[in-house]
């Protein structure tokens, strides 16, 4: 376990979350060049953190380093996002299943409800044609 001055700062995650939300989110788009003192800028915190969320982004695969410096905001295809409903679903059942042997919180079980919704509306997106699928990705990337 870390101890707690080894943790990710506040900032730290700020940026992270900040950062995540306008690439998924469409504000920043695929190819963009990642300029650390635009984003100093754009989000009020100084380089370190910035950094520190830039290099996380990349280990998710949101951003790639270039081979001269910084970073730039990866293109991901209709097939990385089923990848990843895939993954998460299996994840996700793999939790509930662990959670049904070994018990759980009531609060914990709301959350889970929650989620099998949220499944339950992907279900016929996953089932969609192409087309319409394309255009629900289009739509839920927005």
């Amino acid at each position: 376990m870390r101890a707690p001055s080894e943790g990710p700062s506040s900032q730290t995650v700020n940026a992270l979350l900040k950062l995540r939300e306008l690439i998924l989110g469409g504000e920043i788009k695929a190819g963009e060049r990642m300029s650390e003192l635009l984003l100093v800028e754009r989000l009020g915190v100084s380089r370190t953190p910035i950094r520190a969320a830039l290099i996380r982004l990349e280990q998710e695969g949101l951003l790639r380093a270039l081979p001269s410096g910084g970073f730039v905001v990866d293109a991901f295809n209709e097939r990385d996002i089923h990848a990843a409903i895939e993954i998460r679903g299996t994840l996700e059942g793999l939790a509930a299943r662990l959670a049904a042997e070994r018990g759980v919180a009531q609060g914990h079980l709301e959350d889970l409800k929650c989620c099998l919704s949220g499944l339950d509306e992907l279900v016929p997106f996953l089932q969609a044609s192409d087309d319409g699928c394309a255009r629900r990705v289009r739509r839920h990337l927005r």
